[in-house]
């Protein structure tokens, strides 16, 4: 798989997410600072949509019970040893959001 245009930079305002589907998978997008991170967009606890969560810093809150994930990792901050939150490459070409879902990015 290749990247994928999926946005504008200009569509992912800075401490909000944005919903997008690559392939059926909903991502979601997240601008903080100079830094946008993609990631699956389902709460592993029910489902519900992180991009319509807060963001503090670079911790997503998930909208319905509350847990947290860090973009950077897709782990919870304070349980760095469970399963991720699958997390996707992404770049900006020309003001252009572009995400490759066969690149996965969890690290630890």
């Amino acid at each position: 798989m290749a990247y994928q245009r999926v946005a504008r930079l200009d569509q992912l305002p800075e401490g909000r997410g944005l919903c997008v589907q690559i392939d059926g998978i909903d991502v979601g997008l997240f601008r903080v600072g100079d830094e946008i991170h993609a990631m699956e967009n389902r709460c592993p606890h029910a489902g519900d949509p992180l991009s319509e969560g807060s963001l503090d810093g670079s911790v997503v809150q998930c909208p319905a019970h509350g847990l947290k994930f860090d973009l950077r990792t897709g782990f919870r901050p304070e349980h760095g040893d469970g399963f991720p939150i699958p997390r996707f490459a992404v770049r900006v070409v020309e003001g252009s959001v572009e995400v490759d879902l066969a690149q996965s990015l969890n690290l630890r």
